[in-house]
């Protein structure tokens, strides 16, 4: 048995934020090919599951913050202390940096953080008038367009209260900003983790649930957040538009998220293409 762990941005996803047809029917081939199929992401798993629609596999959300299997069942959780989290987010707030905070029901935002970054992004363009304006905001919208997404007045309230806390995700046009960070998965984010999270750990764990060896594991991503998760694997997948990083340890590099890389890679191994 094969288990494929697959990101989501700039993987599956193309840059519209969609699951193609042909990466839909790529999934549903290997899951009848005696293949496990999961998606590694940093998103928010209720966020993955509207994004899979009729697609039933395991998940790991969070960057490794939960694992679930079929049907949701869930494997594993690893949460953030209180404490460091509630010191991370006055910080983030002290210096106005965007960020959300992840829950178990929802991904809670600033009530203004829109406003904000849309005040930043003139600020950084005017200082830098060949940055694309329109390209810049697009990685914003990405971020406003996720299903459960929630704005509320003082999102440092929610460190007070009894929520599963999972990482925070930071936001910035301002690249100075952003020199805190531990982990990215793209250019203006970084995310806030505890030290037991991690693609590579979820990963790892998911693949002894189901007796799997590091030599039949398969990752696929393209940003420095999956290079734990490449770790992990006998086989590293870089897509087309993937970091420097993560080509250069590859052991395949497929086509883009926007030519279907995915599709294209699954389809080599099924068909026996792949060596």
């Amino acid at each position: 048995m094969r288990l494929i762990a697959i990101d989501l941005d700039g993987t599956l996803l193309n840059t519209e934020s969609q699951i193609s047809a042909e990466n839909r029917a790529a999934i549903k081939k290997a899951l009848i090919s005696d293949c496990i199929v999961t998606i590694c992401t940093g998103r928010a798993t209720f966020d993955v599951k509207a994004l899979l629609n009729d697609l039933d596999i395991p998940i790991i959300a969070a960057n490794g913050g939960t694992v679930h299997d079929f049907n949701y069942k869930l494997l594993s959780r690893t949460l953030m202390d209180k404490e460091a989290g509630k010191k991370a987010a006055q910080y983030l707030t002290d210096h106005q940096i965007y960020f959300e905070v992840y829950t178990d029901d929802a991904l809670l935002s600033p009530y203004d953080g829109e406003q904000k970054l849309e005040a930043e992004l003139d600020i950084v363009t005017s200082a830098n008038p060949n940055e694309d304006r329109d390209t810049l905001w697009q990685g914003a919208l990405t971020q406003f367009k996720q299903f459960g997404i929630k704005p509320v007045p003082d999102i440092r309230e929610v460190f007070n209260g009894d929520e599963h806390i999972y990482k925070l995700l930071c936001f910035s046009f301002d690249m100075e900003k952003l020199k805190l960070g531990l982990t990215s998965s793209g250019r203006h984010i970084i995310e806030i983790l505890p030290d037991e999270s991690g693609k590579g750990r979820a990963l790892k764990e998911l693949a002894r649930h189901y007796g799997i060896e590091k030599k039949d594991i398969y990752a696929i991503g393209d940003s420095p957040n999956d290079l734990s998760m490449f770790e992990e694997a006998g086989h590293r997948v870089a897509m087309g538009n993937a970091i420097n990083e993560l080509k250069h340890i590859s052991t395949f590099i497929t086509k883009s998220n926007d030519e279907n890389g995915v599709a294209y890679f699954i389809n080599k191994l099924l068909e026996n293409e792949y060596q």
